[in-house]
């Protein structure tokens, strides 16, 4: 994709907060994956929403390293894997949180001058 198509540069975004994201929904408390999506839409107003192409593998790599737990639900016969930040993944949120808080008004400050 061009460096000209705005959406090359949404991606770039996306890709860099989903995790992110994820961290923040989970904050919140347990929930599913279509919950999950649902949420991050919600707080960026549609901006920035990752795709279940993307949650999935991020869910996934939390799980590997135990920043979430997973157990899994069965609901009006349907199957659903509920994820719970653990101690450590509330650890990981609240160093993101902060990096992030760090960033952004730079960020700004930088757009802003453009």
């Amino acid at each position: 994709m061009p460096l000209e198509e705005k959406e090359y540069w949404k991606s770039l975004i996306n890709m860099g907060l989903s995790k992110f994201l994820v961290l923040r929904t989970l904050k919140q408390g347990p929930v599913h994956g279509y919950v999950i999506l649902k949420k991050v839409t919600e707080f960026t107003r549609g901006c920035c929403i990752p795709t279940y192409g993307a949650i999935y593998p991020i869910l996934k790599e939390l799980l590997d390293g135990e920043y979430v737990r997973a157990k899994t639900e069965i609901v009006e016969g349907r199957r659903r894997v509920i994820y719970e930040l653990t101690e450590k993944g509330e650890n990981a949120y609240s160093v993101a949180y902060a990096a992030w808080k760090e960033v952004v008004p730079f960020l700004n400050r930088i757009i802003e001058e453009s």
